[in-house]
């Protein structure tokens, strides 16, 4: 499993993501509280962000403390909408900086937390055929994450909004691993400018952690996500599961998944 934080609001330094708080992101890499699978977060760390001028990704293959100037170039950059995560690689799938969440492609940003069972083996080839060649030749790595993601690109290119892209992944990779098939664990951030979509759900009862916190010390003037609660402050609400949740120019929308 991987860990993640979230930001939507006014701008702010993306240290917060990373090193805010009383349980930060950063200890979540040794200290997890809330793992389903796993026991650290220890196979890469990675922040994406968007704002003037554009969409940037900082991603290393290894554990976060191998950085020790990251605090202080996090907080030299501020942004409007962002994503932290620490990635714990899936069985099978190999530690490059290709498959370290989150992952960016034009002014798109997007993270999972959890995993498609047996990907390489039985998956990887049916969920990328459905790729146009242009989205396909884009392809860097052989992660759930990064197809995931483009057959979310997929959809936003074909219309679809964030929080239907979002849907649309979550029905097919559920498709892909059928009735009865082995836990398939589907936290997904997706982050653009048209702001934050997020989900939670599996095709088990038991579903990976995600809350929210709206405004709070941590990030006052926006919303934060994450998937262990960064502060003791109270704040902190699990996102519902089975939900796909949108928050879009200062509307919010949420829609059921099944």
């Amino acid at each position: 499993m991987c860990r993640l934080v979230a930001y939507q609001g006014e701008p702010l330094a993306l240290s917060t993501l990373v090193f805010g708080g009383s349980h930060t992101l950063a200890r979540q890499s040794w200290a997890p509280r809330e793992l389903l699978h796993g026991v650290v977060n220890v196979d890469g760390y990675g922040v994406a962000w968007r704002g003037p001028p554009g969409t940037a990704r900082l991603a290393r293959a290894e554990p976060i403390w191998h950085d020790p100037d990251l605090e202080a170039v996090l907080n030299a950059v501020r942004a409007p909408l962002a994503v932290a995560a620490l990635r714990s690689a899936s069985p099978g799938l190999p530690v490059s900086p290709d498959a370290v969440p989150p992952l960016i492609l034009g002014p798109r940003i997007f993270a999972l937390n959890g995993f498609v069972p047996n990907f390489r083996a039985r998956h990887m080839r049916a969920l990328r055929a459905r790729l146009p060649d242009s989205l396909y030749a884009e392809l860097r790595g052989v992660s759930d994450t990064e197809t995931l993601f483009f057959l979310a690109v997929e959809a936003l290119d074909g219309g679809a909004s964030p929080d239907e892209a979002l849907t649309h992944v979550v029905r097919v990779a559920l498709e892909a691993v059928g009735a009865g098939g082995d836990e398939c664990q589907l936290t997904m951030v997706l982050a653009s400018d048209d702001g934050l979509a997020f989900c939670r759900t599996s095709n088990r009862e038991t579903v990976n952690s995600l809350y929210r916190r709206d405004g709070g010390s941590l990030a006052p003037d926006g919303t934060l996500l994450a998937s262990e609660a960064l502060d003791e402050d109270g704040g902190w609400a699990p996102v519902p599961p089975h939900r796909v949740v949108s928050l879009t120019r200062g509307v919010e929308t949420t829609k059921a998944l099944r």
